[in-house]
């Protein structure tokens, strides 16, 4: 495995913020963990030809590991904004309170 510690937090924070991006900004969840999988997983076979101590499998661990961290991130934003735009429709606009949505459902 890569030694340097660096490389992990960099890679764990670049998967975090652009998962998260892009499920806010294209509303296409599953496109930032396939993305993720296929990228990591080409440099697990590209970095082992530069650096002796690499090893192909390690790598590639680690990137089915960030493919389901980015996963899991995506399937939480789409919930939220799934949940998020049925409070909306609930609410029938900014102007009305959660609680008159409410007593009008029950209604």
């Amino acid at each position: 495995m890569v030694n340097d510690v660096q490389f992990y937090l960099y890679t764990i924070l670049a998967v975090i913020v652009l998962s998260i991006a892009a499920g806010y900004f294209t509303s296409r969840y599953l496109l930032m963990p396939v993305v993720t999988f296929v990228a990591m997983g080409i440099a697990a076979f590209v970095l082992p030809n530069f650096y002796n101590n690499l090893e192909w499998q390690p790598l590639l661990g680690y990137a089915a590991f960030l493919a389901v961290l980015s996963f899991v991130l995506a399937m939480s934003m789409w919930v939220v904004k799934r949940n998020r735009r049925k409070a909306k429709e609930l609410r029938g606009g900014p102007d009305e309170t959660i609680d008159e949505a409410e007593h009008k459902k029950e209604i």
